[in-house]
């Protein structure tokens, strides 16, 4: 009776604290069921709007791109076949009432209240009742916006009617975006208020429970514990004891490693979610590496971040984009712009497998085998260890990231988790710049070879500019002269730019263009203004892409309006005089003159290279700028390679 009377109540507390778990075990397991299927219902509520937000987009792009392909159509400036632009307009009318339809659908499910994706449905009745005042603004709005998207469509031709359908798209865009995110901003209100009240019943009944089981325990120490305590005291005190005991319970030496290891957890997740955002907002792809680079060494080591792309047969790879953090010797500079034969290299496989790659010990992985130009450089640049993913669009790769660095054996494969989601966000700001600047650059280009066009005696003038306007900027960049303004990025875009420093040539009559004899004094006045109709014809194209805080022609516009400009100020359309005359402007000046000297015109025989050099010599400080005039002369058999390179080519085809 004794036993039964002293364990009696201890089973009773154990019984009691055993459901009481039980059941803020169940409370809990349900509060956060319920949670999770709220957050769940707000994921696909944010979903549905994020769609609705990306028709919005998708139909102002393909508006957008519809608009080009039709004036390319129209003016037959293009490079593709008309077949093939004819396809490209069908496939964005395709995508542009596609994107119409699927806006409509979810506009209609929002007026009913319900919404659904696939076989989820969520009631929304109360959201949408105090969302009434957006959704007529919404209606209102998408009236007209899809009758523009409904001309888009049905037109085939560039008219009034579709240019202000287009403008109009554009400039509403963004209305049905922020009426959207207005209508989201309230449902989602709705479901935290709904949410914290179901929170706080079952939070007040877990508090409750979590009580009882405090008294419970409280209980518990008085009939075991404490007597527990005082009967090893007991054995102690006699010297019984073997053991000493000792305190379990976990000290602040233990704890605080920990809680730092998830402090910094947390604060390297928020700098991802950061370092994502930035990737999406940046314009240009250069900022968005650059960003990186200064970022995100506390997720993984490296000293160089490259970017490698693969061309549209992908049949060939090329370096295009590279950082390093400036303790590598000779990347990205000596990498830069080479392309290879991607079936030679080790990342065909790569490209098919859609796999990533760790090369932990770059000696040892190539040695023993042929050593190719691009790994000679990288391990003269003292990289030692590398990781390597595909960029992937909506399946498709467009090209390689890597990150190397000059330690051993420092990669894994929680590197690559990590990777893979940086190289998802990568591949897209990516694939937006080149897309969209190819499209827009590829058709301001067109129109540089049509005005080259008219004069068919400037050959293949276009195509030595560029190499010669590169080769000069190449060699200021290895002499570090400018190299505050000389980046490679700049080189690139010297390169790209050059060719449309004559597009002006387009508002040129051709009796004075195409005159054989020597223009007089008006018609030289006329022949002057093509650099003037040049930069009118770059500027326009820039304001377009300035509506969403891009720039693209930036140098194009000085290039084309500052070529003829000379270092003394006799020069034109302005007299500018010194660096006053943009950087750009005095590099393809030199390239522009000398391939003029060289070249044969109607009214002279080409000079020789050795003429052509004096005339350059002398113009220094007169005409061009000292300090490049001094490194072109220094580095003077390079260009004499460039130029019998153009020798034998044209002899090749003559």
């Amino acid at each position: 009776m004794k036993s039964k009377h002293v364990l009696g109540p201890i089973r009773k507390i154990f019984f009691f604290i055993i459901i009481a778990f039980f059941t803020v075990l169940i409370s809990f397991t349900y509060l956060l069921y319920q949670s999770e299927k709220k957050e769940n219902e707000d994921k696909l509520v944010i979903n549905i709007f994020g769609r609705q937000r990306m028709y919005t987009q998708q139909m102002s792009k393909d508006a957008s791109l519809l608009y080009a392909l039709m004036l390319s159509l129209n003016s037959g400036a293009n490079y593709n076949s008309e077949e093939e632009v004819v396809k490209k307009i069908e496939a964005s009318k395709e995508n542009l009432s596609r994107a119409s339809k699927d806006f409509s659908d979810i506009l209609a499910a929002m007026h009913k209240g319900e919404l659904n994706i696939e076989a989820d449905k969520i009631t929304l009745h109360k959201s949408i009742l105090n969302a009434n005042g957006y959704l007529s603004d919404i209606d209102a709005l998408w009236l007209e916006f899809d009758q523009a998207v409904e001309t888009m469509i049905t037109s085939t031709v560039i008219s009034d009617e579709v240019i202000q359908a287009v403008l109009y798209i554009s400039d509403n865009n963004l209305k049905l975006l922020e009426l959207s995110d207005d209508i989201l901003d309230l449902v989602l209100e709705d479901a935290i208020y709904s949410g914290k009240i179901r929170g706080g019943i079952f939070y007040s009944l877990i508090a409750f429970m979590s009580i009882l089981i405090f008294v419970a325990l409280f209980h518990m120490l008085q009939n075991i514990v404490i007597p527990f305590h005082q009967l090893y005291k007991g054995i102690s005190e006699i010297g019984l004891d073997k053991y000493p005991l000792k305190p379990g319970l976990p000290t602040r030496r233990k704890v605080t490693p920990i809680v730092s290891e998830i402090n910094d957890t947390f604060k390297k997740i928020n700098d991802l979610i950061t370092l994502i955002e930035n990737i999406t907002n940046n314009a240009s792809f250069m900022e968005v590496l650059n960003y990186i680079n200064h970022t995100f060494s506390s997720f993984i080591p490296y000293n160089y971040i490259g970017i490698a792309l693969i061309d549209k047969n992908k049949k060939s790879i090329r370096a295009s984009y590279g950082v390093s953090d400036g303790t590598v010797n000779g990347l990205p500079e000596k990498i830069m712009g080479a392309s290879w034969n991607i079936h030679d290299t080790s990342l065909d496989k790569l490209l098919r497998t859609g796999d990533a790659r760790i090369i932990n010990d770059l000696t040892e992985y190539t040695a023993g085998k042929p050593l190719k130009p691009y790994n000679k450089v990288i391990l003269e640049a003292g990289i030692r260890a590398s990781i390597t993913l595909p960029l992937k669009v909506s399946g498709e790769p467009v090209g390689f990231i890597f990150f190397s660095s000059k330690t051993k054996n420092v990669y894994n494969n929680g590197h690559v988790k990590i990777l893979k989601t940086l190289a998802n966000s990568m591949a897209i700001s990516l694939n937006q710049n080149i897309f969209i600047n190819d499209l827009l650059y590829g058709s301001v280009l067109a129109l540089a070879k049509l005005a080259e066009a008219r004069d068919e005696d400037t050959g293949d003038h276009l195509e030595r500019m560029r190499i010669y306007s590169r080769v000069i900027a190449e060699l200021l960049y290895e002499s570090n002269i400018y190299r505050d303004q000389i980046t490679l990025e700049y080189i690139e875009n010297i390169e790209r730019f050059s060719p449309l420093h004559d597009i002006g040539k387009v508002g040129i009559r051709d009796e004075i263009l195409l005159k054989p004899g020597k223009l007089t004094t008006d018609e030289f006045e006329a022949m002057k203004r093509h650099a003037t109709y040049g930069a009118e014809v770059l500027r326009a194209a820039e304001y377009n892409i300035s509506q969403k805080n891009k720039s693209l022609f930036g140098m194009g516009i000085d290039i084309a309006e500052g070529h003829h400009e000379k270092w003394n100020g006799t020069g034109y359309p302005y007299g500018k005089q010194g660096e006053d005359i943009p950087l750009s402007a005095r590099i393809v000046a030199i390239a522009d003159v000398f391939d003029a000297l060289t070249s044969k015109r109607p009214y002279k025989e080409a000079f020789t290279f050795e003429a052509a050099v004096r005339i350059i010599r002398e113009g220094s400080g007169k005409h061009f700028d000292p300090k490049i005039v001094k490194v072109f002369m220094e580095n003077i058999d390079e260009i004499e390679k460039v130029y019998e390179g153009f020798l034998k080519s044209e002899s090749r085809v003559s």
